[in-house]
């Protein structure tokens, strides 16, 4: 579906930093007000030009004396962090819940965070030193059924936590990049294209005691014109896994821009490809059979695609402050939570954004935005 006019125009508002007022009623806290202001006397006056919108809390907005559990009143209160800010909320319209994810865009404070939908943290954990060199570029957060959390950290393996912090579970591999589920089957399907070469395997399915239960290679389809030689981060740099309905895999191969579906018997059933697929990220298929996913085009953008990687949906972000954009999810409401450097949003079909969150300040560049930039983030229905 093409995203019309109105949408398009609503996300750049948001987003791109467009001059016109904010969307109607959204609701926010009166910290986040400040917050933005104190970011914004400490900002240089182009930053001040670019968040102006942003920042701004619309007149019809929720009052200091006015609680926004009016429209949430089972939510949860957690601590306020200065460094996040809540842009936009639409009771109604936003998916209720919290937000997960690894944040960190301070370095040497990487961590894995959870929100309520006002922006406050209602958990945390600090990851341990000997953990805290391995979040370049990017490290993945998937929380579990049995409420513990599944932590991917590129270049050293997969652990997952307990809401304690304690590790229950631990998979060591340098190889590993982006990307790890449990299955139902209680075995771990993992992304291997940390500097993978082509005679590593760039995605296996691991026993819980580490033992590998199946594995597929991209060098026997791949190794051949024109992926031979190529090299940035690794040979292929797969950077997404997921196991399909039908028992097939889908690996996301970063360099190659394309996806691989595989089968059980590590046989290529097909590749997904299209000239507007760009350094994909977290490619996720949906139950009508399409696919979405990130997408580094320019601009940056989360974009829907059938099976023959024919564009049937996209969300551009326009403003380079949160490149890369490297996750996109489909909520339980219908709405897609896609995630980039700075920010990460709610957005509906119709390109209306219901829940954003910022960084106040970016400490970082676009050069070093991938590494302390936000990567992926999930959200938890109440």
């Amino acid at each position: 579906m093409k995203l019309p006019l109105l949408g398009i125009l609503a996300a750049c508002l948001l987003l791109a930093g467009c001059a016109q007022n904010p969307p109607s009623a959204p609701t926010q806290l009166p910290s986040p007000q400040q917050q933005v202001q104190e970011a914004a006397n400490n900002s240089t006056p182009q930053e001040q030009a670019g968040q102006a919108n942003e920042s701004a809390i619309p007149q019809n907005a929720t009052q200091a004396n006015e609680s926004p559990l009016q429209n949430s009143t089972q939510m949860k209160r957690g601590l306020n962090d200065t460094d996040f800010i809540v842009v936009s909320y639409q009771p109604g319209k936003a998916l209720e819940g919290t937000t997960i994810f690894p944040d960190n865009h301070v370095a040497g404070r990487p961590r894995v965070v959870e929100v309520n939908m006002l922006g406050e943290i209602i958990w945390e954990f600090i990851l341990p030193d000997g953990w805290k060199a391995y979040t370049n570029p990017g490290f993945d957060v998937e929380p579990l059924s049995n409420g513990n959390i599944l932590l991917t950290l590129p270049g050293k393996g997969v652990y997952e936590i307990d809401r304690n912090g304690t590790t229950v579970w631990a998979y060591a591999d340098p190889k590993v990049s982006h990307d790890a589920d449990r299955l139902a089957n209680g075995n771990t399907l993992i992304a291997f294209g940390n500097n993978d070469l082509p005679d590593d395997y760039q995605a296996k399915e691991v026993f819980p005691n580490g033992t590998v239960a199946w594995r597929w290679s991209a060098k026997g389809d791949f190794l051949k014109y024109p992926y031979k030689g190529i090299n940035n981060e690794g040979w292929t740099h797969a950077n997404s896994v997921s196991r399909l309905d039908n028992g097939n895999t889908l690996v996301s191969l970063r360099n190659f821009n394309l996806l691989a579906e595989v089968t059980p018997e590590g046989k290529l059933a097909r590749t997904i490809e299209s000239a507007e697929f760009d350094a994909q990220h977290d490619p996720a298929m949906q139950p009508n059979g399409t696919i979405l996913m990130a997408n580094h085009g320019r601009p940056n953008e989360a974009i829907e695609v059938d099976q023959n990687g024919i564009v049937l949906w996209r969300f551009e972000i326009s403003d380079r402050r949160a490149w890369p954009v490297r996750d996109a999810n489909r909520l339980a409401n219908g709405n897609a939570l896609v995630t980039g450097a700075d920010r990460i949003v709610e957005v509906t079909d119709q390109g209306e954004v219901v829940w954003a969150l910022r960084l106040a300040k970016a400490n970082f560049t676009e050069k070093t935005a991938s590494g302390l930039g936000f990567y992926k983030a999930e959200r938890l229905p109440s």
